[in-house]
């Protein structure tokens, strides 16, 4: 008689497929992580490509003056200034500019969503959050205060206010003195005022960090409206201690390498890098006027406040 053929898998045959199985997920899940990570990664550079558009734009219809900064509540009463939602109501301070109400207008969102077709989820496209509403005004202050990048609007178009004792407009910055002891203004307000364009931060991926060390932070963490340098009127707001961590001295707005580890950043000649934050560093590229005074290249440049 044939002897019947045994059938199936022997414990030893079992092993080895789900050790093999285990390798090949081991190998697979990262590279998979890394191609999503990449993904993201292209997609968050073609925002900021746009939002740098959009910034061009705007000073192309404004007679090449720069985005301002920052416009507080004051101004914006004393200006009579104001900005719509699509539905031509008026975005918040305004009508009202009462100094309790949110200053929606303030920060850079509002001034440039129509440069975007109001597609304002996108700004917020870092946010694992589906909205309930397609109404933008249920999320205006989230809108104006946390979109992706931060606006290196200390040094373009100023972070503008109104002087207590003249009662005029003026922008932080706009009367320092530099190491030398000379007193300039910093501020640039035309694009015709950036000697180099290629090498000038317009925005910067950013988040919002309190005073502290931060690492691993996730890739949801809220953005922030403003980018500073770690240095600002000689005072050292924040440091890369490590390749994946940042030290904020003070509160402060600092770079964040969503999804890769490494800052996202737009220049004014609308050119997209990623950048590592230890080069961020350098001055020169947050502050269009600095220059070597000295001994001080201009990578250390800095100034008093005004």
């Amino acid at each position: 008689m044939n002897k019947k053929l045994p059938t199936g898998f022997t414990i030893i045959e079992m092993i080895i497929v789900i050790a093999v199985i285990g390798v090949l997920v081991a190998i697979l899940i990262p590279a998979a992580r890394g191609v999503m990570s990449r993904s993201r990664k292209v997609k968050e550079m073609n925002l900021i490509s746009h939002v740098g558009k959009a910034w061009n734009m705007y000073s192309v219809d404004h007679l090449d003056t720069i985005l301002p900064g920052y416009v507080s509540t004051e101004v914006q009463a004393k200006e009579e200034l104001a900005w719509i939602f699509p539905n031509e109501t008026l975005v918040p301070p305004a009508p009202d500019y009462g100094p309790n109400d949110p200053n929606d207008a303030g920060p850079w969102p509002f001034r440039l969503l129509d440069y975007l077709d109001y597609d304002w989820e996108s700004v917020l496209s870092y946010k694992k959050t589906e909205w309930s509403s397609g109404d933008l005004r249920e999320y205006a202050n989230i809108i104006a205060t946390e979109p992706a990048f931060g606006y290196n609007g200390f040094y373009l178009g100023g972070w503008q206010e109104v002087d207590n004792h003249g009662g005029r407009v003026t922008s932080l910055f706009s009367n320092v003195a530099l190491t030398n002891g000379r007193r300039v203004n910093v501020v640039a307000k035309h694009t015709s005022a950036i000697p180099r364009a290629d090498n000038q931060i317009v925005f910067c991926s950013t988040f919002f960090a309190t005073e502290g060390i931060h690492h691993e932070l996730s890739d949801d963490t809220p953005g922030t409206f403003m980018a500073s340098p770690s240095v600002l009127a000689r005072v050292k707001r924040w440091q890369p201690i490590a390749s994946d961590r940042i030290e904020a001295l003070f509160d402060t707005y600092a770079p964040l390498g969503r999804y890769n580890g490494i800052p996202s950043l737009v220049f004014a000649d609308g050119s997209v890098r990623t950048i590592d934050t230890v080069k961020l560093l350098d001055q020169s590229l947050w502050i269009p006027s600095a220059k070597q005074i000295g001994d001080v290249p201009a990578s250390e440049f800095s100034h008093t406040m005004n």
